[in-house]
């Protein structure tokens, strides 16, 4: 197809991208990205994409090469995923604040044809291919050839169980198809002001991107301090009228925290709301914030890195009736399911190990041939990919998650569910979250429960008695925990995940209370040491070189805000140590504080340096 007024030609194979083209052609002065207060339009994203299409293929790009890019969140990276895209390409994004080391390992592995940099961001890097400046892209005069899809639309790297990161290639079959579905969904078909909340490294930030310009939706960018700020967020969603975000369980939960803090406020204009990446679980927060919001619908996505999507489940209607730990659901069309007993087992079973088959399927791992046939084999003359994740059907066909094939516990050799056991202690309106591991110990595991207290300054003592006693009435021995740990926030994987390892080797973090008659300096330091597991504690020296994650943050704005303290999650980035973060309330002891222009401005690096450090989970 050829669009007016463009440079952009397509042939009609580009499935992928003709929906956005489509778009831009209809109504070109449609916002199709929102970053701060500045509009990008369809038809300006369009000739942006089309310009540094030209140019790629000035440079001689051919179909299925890689292409690197440096990740920020701004329209122009955006507009080169596309051009990317539409030369025939697959991108590779690469996290300027990630250890050169594992930077080197992605770009050995994928062997980029192009590197597009920014200011020479990863001058410390070798590449294999050529390293082009971003600018150079920009200023092209160029003509875009008519190009095809290319076989892959991006590679993304996801954590391996050796510690070398696998890059998954995906078909570009796969995800069109993903979006196709997008489309003809009663709901996510729709146009809507969408939050682009995931880090562009993750697969759903291609859901976010992609299924948002093929609808004709507006995407809302929000900067780094935003994202990490659950008030902050809430006020953007609600600001910026967004109708729809995509969520991992843990942003959720930390919405829901910061929505209970204002008082059960939800902002009013969201529509959807889509979560994927660990199992669902619906907490009493949730249910609460649901209940209050009746036309919001909570979409359950499920679906590895090597496939994208597969499965999906809605929940509506009243958030009292909602199962605890709620279905992933019925196959999209494009894919197959089938569930296997036991690895190499051709027979069909009720509950194992789930296979996924179809046109849902990445290509492999790239520059490991190895790996890519341990996990995608051929059965029947089919491709399928193991998942290692185990569900069962039930009785209405409907696929439930019953966790990690490496999870599964056995005590006294009895096999132990652990969200069997989780979902009863958050079934008490006092517990945030709960995870149950098998402590190894010299008579054999036993169970020990990790618990986040919904007021962490509330007596734990009391708490974990009556955990006891619910574990008691309602579970056998061998699924009755045998010890209880509070936290104030459980330790996460840099993609977002509960790190279960991590908690293995976790000692007790108990909430120390927060006595009014103490310094403020003590007070400080006191939620601090007990947000980093109870160690000691230097309050002149960065918390984040102590420890510090993500959500240990959510967890400490949340209790100052209880005790009439206020603090951006930027106040946090730019006070790192105990000892500043005194200071600064002393000046302004209570109300919020506002980010001025030049803080909301934080460049992505700076907040992801102090958070994800290299080695270190987020």
């Amino acid at each position: 197809m050829i669009i007016r007024d463009s440079p952009l030609v397509l042939e009609s194979g580009n499935a992928l991208l003709a929906p956005f083209v489509e778009h831009a052609r209809r109504a070109p002065q449609a916002p199709a990205v929102r970053a701060g207060n500045f509009d990008v339009s369809y038809g300006s994203l369009l000739a942006m994409s089309a310009r540094r299409a030209a140019a790629l293929g000035d440079l001689g790009i051919a179909s299925g090469d890689v292409v690197a890019l440096v990740t920020d969140r701004e329209p122009e990276t955006l507009a080169l995923m596309l051009a990317i895209v539409a030369s025939g390409g697959a991108y590779l994004p690469l996290d300027p604040s990630l250890a050169d080391s594992r930077l080197q390992t992605m770009i050995d592995d994928a062997r980029p044809a192009f590197l597009i940099d920014t200011h020479s961001r990863l001058g410390n890097l070798s590449s294999a291919g050529r390293i082009v400046d971003r600018v150079a892209l920009e200023s092209t005069q160029g003509i875009l050839r008519a190009r095809r899809s290319g076989p892959n639309t991006y590679v993304l790297f996801t954590s391996g169980s050796t510690g070398r990161p696998k890059g998954v290639a995906m078909r570009t079959r796969a995800v069109a198809s993903l979006i196709e579905w997008h489309r003809a969904h009663p709901r996510l078909g729709a146009p809507a002001r969408t939050l682009q909340f995931a880090p562009l490294g993750f697969d759903v930030s291609f859901q976010e991107i992609f299924s948002t310009l093929a609808t004709g939706g507006t995407l809302i960018l929000p900067t780094d301090a935003q994202r990490r700020d659950p008030w902050a967020l809430l006020d953007l969603i609600e600001r910026e009228r967004i109708a729809r975000i995509f969520v991992p369980c843990v942003a959720l939960q930390a919405l829901a925290v910061a929505a209970t803090d204002r008082h059960g406020h939800w902002p009013a204009t969201l529509r959807d709301v889509i979560t994927a990446g660990e199992q669902l679980r619906v907490t009493p927060a949730l249910r609460a914030l649901f209940s209050a919001q009746a036309d919001c619908v909570l979409h359950n996505h499920y679906g590895p890195t090597e496939t994208h999507v597969v499965s999906a489940h809605e929940l509506s209607g009243s958030a009292a009736a909602w199962p605890e730990l709620p279905p992933i659901g019925l196959p999209l069309p494009h894919v197959r399911a089938r569930i296997a007993a036991a690895q190499g087992d051709r027979q069909q079973a009720g509950t194992g190990e789930l296979l996924l088959g179809g046109g849902c399927l990445a290509a492999g791992y790239i520059g490991q041939p190895g790996l890519t046939a341990e996990r995608f084999f051929e059965l029947d003359g089919e491709t399928w990919y193991r998942t290692g994740d185990r569900v069962r059907r039930n009785a209405a066909g409907v696929l439930e998650y019953l966790g990690r094939l490496d999870e599964q516990l056995k005590i006294a050799g009895q096999r132990v569910e652990p969200a069997e056991v989780e979902a009863l202690l958050c079934r008490d309106a006092r517990v945030a979250e709960a995870v149950v591991v098998a402590q190894p110990t010299p008579s054999g595991p036993h169970l020990v429960a990790h618990v986040v207290p919904r007021n962490p300054a509330a007596p734990s003592a009391a708490l974990e008695e009556a955990l006891r006693r619910s574990c008691t009435a309602s579970l056998p021995d061998h699924l009755r925990p045998r010890s209880f740990v509070m936290h104030a926030a459980l330790p996460m994987t840099s993609s977002g995940k509960i790190d279960r390892r991590a908690l293995l080797r976790s000692d007790a973090a108990i909430p120390a209370q927060w006595d009014d008659s103490e310094p403020l300096s003590s007070r400080i330091a006191s939620l601090w040491k007990n947000l980093l597991g109870g160690g000691d504690l230097d309050s002149g020296a960065n918390l984040f070189d102590q420890g510090a994650r993500s959500l240990d943050v959510v967890h400490a704005l949340a209790e100052l805000r209880r005790h009439g303290y206020r603090m951006s999650v930027t106040d946090v980035y730019e006070n790192p140590t105990v000892a500043a973060q005194v200071a600064l309330l002393e000046r302004a002891p209570a109300g919020p504080r506002a980010d001025a222009p030049e803080r909301r401005a934080l460049r992505q690096r700076t907040a992801l340096a102090a958070f994800a450090r290299p080695g270190q989970p987020a």
